[in-house]
């Protein structure tokens, strides 16, 4: 299970960079926003010099389904940046969590 809460915490940390890349964008234009995730990820796949956003458009339209990407994608696109991924690290981290208190340790007493 430390897998699970790795991944939740990764994304918790994702949400965190993105929600302070919306801080320091919001004091740069004089007023506060958030960020939704298509246009990030446009802005961080024209700083690498790629298109995958265009070119997992054209994936799922052509191999899967167009309802997919307009259904699914496309509204997930839409939403602010750190929620999509704060809210799933969230709920992993709480479900992959430790369950049985905290653990005790043995100590040495010194008795045999």
């Amino acid at each position: 299970m430390i897998v699970g809460r790795v991944l939740g915490w990764f994304f918790l940390f994702a949400a965190l960079v993105l929600l302070g890349w919306d801080g320091v964008s919001s004091l740069s234009s004089g007023e506060w926003r958030f960020a939704v995730l298509g246009q990030r990820w446009f802005e961080i796949d024209q700083a690498m010099g790629g298109a995958s956003l265009n070119i997992l458009q054209a994936g799922i339209e052509r191999r899967i389904s167009v309802d997919l990407w307009d259904n699914i994608f496309t509204p997930l696109l839409q939403w602010w940046a750190w929620l999509v991924f704060f809210v799933p690290g969230a709920v992993l981290v709480l479900l992959f969590r430790r369950w049985g208190g905290e653990r005790q340790h043995k100590r040495f007493s010194g008795r045999r």
